[in-house]
């Protein structure tokens, strides 16, 4: 292998790029003063001895005073695995500090969102951390059984229809919530495979509307598919109430 690929592995597994000029250099030189390191690395000389000292304290190296000069060698390559599991055992540290702190910061953010009356979201990476909510705030705390979605059309980007299939087919039966489609037309490849999902009920009434309205629980998703697909979620049982009614008027009249 080259240098420069050395160098390269080295980063990939947590080195800085000067860490791993300087700790290649170690390998190469053995046991060294700081000049021949210098040279050998190509770092920089206000830093040379920054950079050693954080080797040895990350045990990839060690150092020595012999008649008043301190030399410093590199260490078995294998203290790169135990390098690596003392940072694996911070990381898994930190996971369990994040998981008993997410009920707190969730609850920061559930009492700041009283007052948020909306979002808004782009794009389908938008649609989905919009329907992170809906699943985390509607579903996993059982808050409603039900999906009421109206205006409903195939005609947008196909990438949106194949998400919404699969969402509808894993993600909502799941929970064990049922959903009631309005089509604006009826078959299509979307309607046909759309009716084909678990606890699905599908209707249509031949028109043409430029969003769709979704209810679920307390909150009411309008869907807006154009060049930059938007989303606007709203947060209010009010709001969701008055679609609610009106979806139940126009499910009444619609077609099967």
């Amino acid at each position: 292998m080259k240098r420069i690929e050395f160098e390269r592995m080295l980063e990939e597994v947590g080195l800085t790029k000067s860490e791993s000029k300087v700790y290649l250099a170690l390998l190469e030189l053995g046991m060294s003063t700081k000049t021949p390191i210098l040279r050998k690395s190509m770092v920089s000389s206000s830093i040379i001895y920054e950079i050693l000292e954080k080797l040895v304290r990350k045990g990839l190296a060690s150092s020595i005073v012999i008649d008043k000069t301190k030399y410093f060698q590199a260490n078995e390559p294998s203290m790169l695995l135990e390098f690596l599991e003392r940072d694996k055992r911070k990381i898994d540290e930190r996971i369990k500090i994040v998981k008993k702190f997410i009920p707190l910061l969730r609850l920061k953010k559930e009492i700041k969102e009283e007052m948020l009356f909306a979002s808004i979201y782009k794009g389908l990476n938008g649609l989905k951390a919009m329907l992170e909510e809906v699943v985390e705030e509607e579903f996993k705390k059982n808050k409603t059984k039900q999906w009421l979605a109206m205006g409903v059309t195939a005609y947008k980007k196909e990438s949106f229809n194949r998400f919404w299939i699969n969402w509808h087919g894993k993600i909502r039966p799941k929970y064990k919530v049922k959903a009631q489609f309005i089509f604006c037309e009826r078959g299509t490849k979307y309607f046909h495979e759309l009716r084909k999902t678990p606890l699905t009920e599908v209707r249509y009434v031949l028109s043409s509307t430029p969003v769709c309205v979704t209810v679920v629980g307390s909150r009411t998703l309008i869907m807006k598919y154009t060049d930059i697909p938007s989303f606007l979620l709203i947060r209010s049982e009010d709001v969701a109430n008055s679609f609610t009614q009106f979806f139940n008027v126009i499910w009444k009249s619609a077609k099967m």
